[in-house]
């Protein structure tokens, strides 16, 4: 995926310190408010996921997030029923526009489809069940995220096809991630939906919002 800088863009962005990359960051993401019909839940930045951040980072040849100023990362924002939603955003602070040029320069490299699909992979088949069996597959999308200084859109589907006797039983999972850059902050939308796929008019919502929100907190 080409990478499309905005020099006016990385000119007039103002210098975030790390004094104040958190309070950035927890201003771009999602909040309850945006997605009041679904129920928050708390999604700590854990050390599995920081692991889990480092061995990706480094599959693709990214930005190590302990070079980020700050990062933080939204509630999970989860809908009830069969077909569930689980929606999150995540924004990185890091301390110049061409590290964050370099970071999603490696996410949608020909490095990033296959180290995303490995680590998810090995991610969910240490806790799957002996009867499960996982087949995952990503492929980039059409971003829908314009006026950024660069994005990207992935779509991960997750099979899971479990065998009860003779039986088997195919559930499908998609996983979308979304992300752009402005100046210094690397923010991304995560879209995760089971037997459905997700919604695309939800999603250019949220994006263009968490892109409004990022001019507005970066300057």
């Amino acid at each position: 995926m080409s990478l499309a800088l905005t020099a006016g863009a990385l000119a007039a962005s103002t210098a975030i310190t790390r004094a104040r990359a958190l309070t950035v960051a927890n201003a771009i993401n999602l909040r309850h408010s945006d997605l009041s019909g679904l129920t928050e839940q708390p999604n700590p930045l854990t050390a599995q996921d920081r692991a889990e951040n480092a061995r990706l980072t480094k599959c693709v040849g990214g930005v190590p997030d302990g070079e980020a100023l700050g990062i933080a990362q939204s509630p999970n924002f989860v809908s009830s029923g069969a077909a569930s939603s689980t929606i999150s955003s995540e924004v990185e602070i890091v301390p110049t526009p061409k590290l964050a040029a370099k970071d999603l320069a490696s996410i949608s490299g020909p490095r990033g489809i296959p180290c995303l699909e490995s680590e998810l992979a090995s991610s969910l088949r240490v806790q799957a069940p002996k009867d499960e069996h996982l087949t995952v597959h990503g492929a980039t999308l059409p971003s829908p995220v314009s006026g950024s200084d660069g994005a990207f859109s992935i779509r991960i589907t997750i099979v899971v096809r479990v065998t009860k006797g003779t039986t088997v039983v195919s559930e499908p999972i998609y996983a979308d991630e979304i992300g752009f850059i402005y100046g210094q902050a690397e923010v991304s939308l995560s879209d995760v939906d089971i037997l459905g796929k997700p919604s695309a008019t939800l999603e250019r919502r949220l994006a263009a919002l968490l892109l409004t929100r990022t001019r507005a907190a970066v300057g």
